[in-house]
């Protein structure tokens, strides 16, 4: 076994429940790999057998897939220290912590009281966390490559398991530190560290504090642009994602009584960095305390500075535009180059840009706004859905990326989320000069990165109304060039509506699978019939060989199960390849599936309720397994900065290997309750298989 950076195995066989000890020694609950059914369908049920047998899989007859199995289930516990895997899964990553050792990392997107919490994961300072955890599993680096072509189960090729890091810290700079201790965490702290309590319904039963879902976090490997260019380090980014009112709130008569609390007067969302070779998590206030969906580097093709999607939710104040993060690399809070005596803490983040920086909001010329169909300019309207929803209006724009006056001023000058650039993209007096914010519905979720070392390019996953937009930031070294070593005054951005959110933009090819059950039709369609992308949520864009492609999720609740789909694109102009056309690859969930009419589940025991489903991203590890003409595997050295992308771009895309996720509360009793794991779902491995 290589454990050489789990250093701190947070939960032991004598931490679990007597209960959960006992269904343990029986067999209920599972190693980690032992579930062998899967979640994914390709049809739900027809055949009794697919319908009735719980801990089998249902139809896995997938069309544009060529093999799929399960690699981890929500539930399942490591081996030796009894350490659970929680839930849901949602982002997720790989890499290697050795030449023999694959290493995949996944976040359980919890919400603490909200949902249910998670079993406490312990710091090195003795700090508990309940809510979002941040798993890491070791796979042998041999099997995980055969892993698809034999019939082995995932336990036989399981090294172990553990956390991301053992050490936080906190909006103010600090290491967090047990309650009992005076450790305070942001989403229930003001900017004088007084803490807030949350409603007696909402109090902490597990542990001293909780992160609220992670969501779609983030693996950043160093130098991945070429050598200074990018991330210094290997980092992991991820960042708290709702708004958390409900916490202070309080239920009467089925009515919400609002408390005296407002969480705009606290320190908001944790924006988060892991130090992956160290272990330590700090939380990046210049990357904003709004919350996000996903943190997700891209290309900024100079070596003074990164550049950062930042997509998600504003706090819930809404409208609000798309966001990116522009840092400087090498410099503190004040922009200066930073003192050499600067704590680990600042060194690292300045290395990696996180200390000096704004955040730049979508904006379109105000004489620009009518070509685009929108005839009256309201920051108060959401704009930029109405583009998105008007058929008529052109697929490409031109616009700019600017900031709002507000920047992160340092450790002892926090302010509340109300204070930060929340509340100015509205505001008048901060629209920037002969532009507009170009504003909509916050909940904008996955941001697909161009895979291209060369480009600085994203496709956006416009969740709310449904969509699809990418974005090309062209020469960004002249733009960083011309800043004269500051913060760039716009970002100018090419933008092409890849996908309308308007019916008929949108139909996937089923083969002879999606739904089946009940005569109601198929998934060429969404469940109404409209041809679309409804509730765009995981996105994830693989460079090929021979093509590139979108890997779309949905969360949409839908009744006849969830799609994840496949979109091939072309790479030249970020529009569809085949224009409104998609392939399914698999279905989950659904009130209406009739595995759930059943009450069985993947992981036997685990059913609770019908319920709608969600796949939450994908991941390429083509790189992490291939083979070079010897027959041996790319060394760590060859895979680093921009190997893993150049390997990657070798691999024809139905020779290549991904993981994904599906979130699946549906399958959350049994197991899952016990080992207190919170919400059901699955990590699985499987490779494409879409038409030449």
């Amino acid at each position: 076994m290589n454990f050489s950076m789990i250093k701190t195995l947070t939960l032991t066989a004598a931490l679990l429940s007597t209960t959960a000890m006992s269904a343990f020694a029986d067999g209920h609950i599972k190693n980690i790999g032992e579930v062998t059914a899967l979640i994914p369908e390709a049809s739900t049920a027809v055949d009794p057998a697919h319908a009735t047998i719980d801990g089998a899989s249902g139809d896995t007859a997938f069309p544009y897939i060529s093999a799929m199995k399960p690699l981890a289930t929500v539930g399942e516990v490591d081996k030796m220290s009894g350490q659970p895997l929680t839930g849901y899964p949602d982002g997720h990553s790989a890499w290697l912590i050795d030449e023999n050792t694959v290493r995949i990392a996944y976040q359980s997107e919890s919400y603490g009281p909200m949902s249910s919490e998670t079993v406490a994961q312990k710091m090195a300072t003795g700090a508990t966390f309940t809510g979002s955890q941040v798993h890491v599993i070791d796979f042998d680096r041999i099997e995980l490559a055969r892993f698809l072509g034999n019939d082995k189960i995932s336990a036989e090729i399981v090294k172990g398991s553990g956390h991301l890091y053992n050490r936080i810290f906190n909006v103010f700079g600090n290491e967090m530190k047990p309650k009992s201790e005076g450790g305070v965490w942001g989403n229930q702290t003001k900017p004088d560290g007084t803490v807030v309590d949350y409603a007696p319904k909402m109090q902490l039963k597990e542990a001293d504090f909780f992160v609220n879902s992670f969501c779609g976090s983030w693996f950043e490997p160093a130098n991945k642009y070429g050598a200074g260019i990018g991330f210094a380090d290997d980092a992991y980014l991820m960042a708290e994602e709702w708004n958390i009112q409900r916490m202070f709130d309080t239920t009467e008569d089925k009515k919400v009584v609002k408390s005296e609390i407002d969480t705009h007067d606290t320190m908001g969302l944790a924006s988060i960095v892991v130090d992956v070779k160290n272990q330590v998590a700090y939380t990046v206030p210049a990357l904003g305390q709004t919350g996000y969906e996903k943190l997700a580097p891209l290309n900024p093709q100079h070596p003074d500075y990164v550049l950062i999607v930042a997509s998600g939710y504003n706090h819930d104040v809404e409208p609000a535009p798309l966001k990116v993060y522009v840092g400087k690399k090498g410099v503190g809070v004040d922009g200066k180059p930073l003192p050499s005596d600067a704590s680990e803490r600042d060194q690292f983040l300045a290395r990696n840009g996180l200390l000096y920086g704004k955040l730049y909001g979508l904006a379109l010329a105000n004489d620009k706004f009518a070509s685009l169909g929108i005839e009256k300019v309201d920051t108060k309207e959401k704009m930029f859905d109405a583009y998105l929803t008007n058929a008529d209006a052109p697929n490409r724009f031109d616009a700019v990326f600017a900031p709002t006056s507000y920047q992160w001023a340092g450790w002892d000058k926090g302010v509340s989320v109300r204070e930060t650039e929340m509340l100015k993209w509205q505001d008048a007096g901060e629209q920037p000069e002969g532009h507009t914010f170009f504003v909509g519905d916050s909940k904008a979720e996955h941001p697909a990165v161009d895979p291209d070392i060369t480009k600085t390019r994203y496709v956006q996953a416009m969740t709310y109304k449904g969509g699809l937009l990418g974005l090309d930031f062209g020469d960004m070294k002249a733009v960083f060039d011309a800043a004269n070593g500051d913060l760039p005054a716009t970002l100018p951005v090419k933008a092409t509506r890849t996908v309308a959110a308007v019916d008929g933009a949108l139909t996937i090819d089923v083969a002879d699978k999606g739904i089946k059950h009940g005569g109601e039709g198929d998934h060429s369609t969404w469940q109404d019939g409209s041809a679309k992308t409804v509730a765009p949520d995981g996105l994830y864009w693989v460079k090929a060989a021979d093509k590139d492609v979108l890997f779309l999720d949905e969360d949409s609740g839908n009744a006849l199960g969830e799609r994840k789909m496949a979109l091939p694109l072309n790479a030249a102009d970020m529009t569809l390849a085949e224009p409104g056309k998609g392939y399914l690859l698999a279905i989950a969930g659904g009130k209406k599936n009739p595995r759930a009419a059943n009450k069985i589940a993947a992981y036997p025991g685990t059913f609770k309720k019908a319920t709608s489903t969600e796949f939450s991203g994908s991941w390429n590890i083509s790189s992490l397994i291939a083979k070079k003409s010897d027959g041996s595997f790319y060394t760590a050295d060859e895979l680093a900065g921009t190997g893993q992308q150049k390997i990657n771009g070798t691999i024809a895309l139905n020779d290549s290997t991904l993981i994904g996720v599906v979130q699946h509360k549906g399958e959350s009793a049994g197991a899952v309750k016990e080992v207190k794991a919170d919400q059901g779902g699955q990590l699985f491995i499987f490779s494409p298989n879409l038409p030449k």
